[in-house]
């Protein structure tokens, strides 16, 4: 779950230039209103200086569901509404999280959307961002602002041409996580 709430907390150097950003952001990223692709997860883990992979699938309806469904090397969906966080193995439910109990899963699904649906917006409200590049290669970093999130994530890069293809964690433990989407469709 921790890796989670990494991957919603999501930094190139900092500019102030706001709207000035999101408009850039704007005219290079594209979010449709579904799609659906695999994905290729490596976490790197400083203290024992090794590295884990795992690979799934996923979808996502903007602004109604997004489902993280990995397979290798376990069978595991996690599903996220904008209020709600489950976590399930098979038919049984590790987890099951909502808003009104607890406020980190606002923040969770505010950066998870805000990231997978490219809500630049949403995002601003927890990190500055950093924006290069074109519409054949763009590059976004941000840094957190929020204390909350400042205290598991130290930056985010996320980059991609058209749609967002890769997603890089940097935590303040000092591990990464690195995800490559492939097979994107909308």
């Amino acid at each position: 779950m921790r890796w989670l709430i990494l991957l919603l907390c999501v930094g190139l150097p900092v500019v102030s230039q706001a709207a000035t950003d999101y408009k850039l952001l704007e005219s290079l990223t594209s979010a449709p209103e579904s799609l659906h692709g695999q994905f290729t997860q490596v976490k790197f883990v400083q203290a024992l200086d090794a590295r884990f992979e795992s690979t799934g699938r996923f979808d996502y309806q903007r602004g109604s569901s997004i489902r993280w469904h990995t397979l290798t090397p376990i069978d595991n969906l996690l599903t996220l509404t904008p209020r709600t966080i489950s976590n399930q193995q098979g038919d049984t439910v590790l987890s099951s999280l909502d808003s009104q109990n607890n406020p980190v899963v606002t923040i969770f699904s505010d950066i998870f959307f805000g990231v997978m649906t490219a809500q630049w917006q949403t995002l601003a409200e927890y990190f500055e961002m950093e924006v290069q590049g074109s519409t054949q290669r763009w590059t976004v970093v941000l840094h957190p602002i929020d204390k909350s999130v400042e205290q598991v994530v130290t930056r985010v890069e996320l980059s991609g041409d058209e749609l967002l293809r890769e997603v890089v964690l940097f935590e303040a433990a000092g591990d990464r996580t690195q995800i490559t989407f492939i097979e994107l469709q909308q």
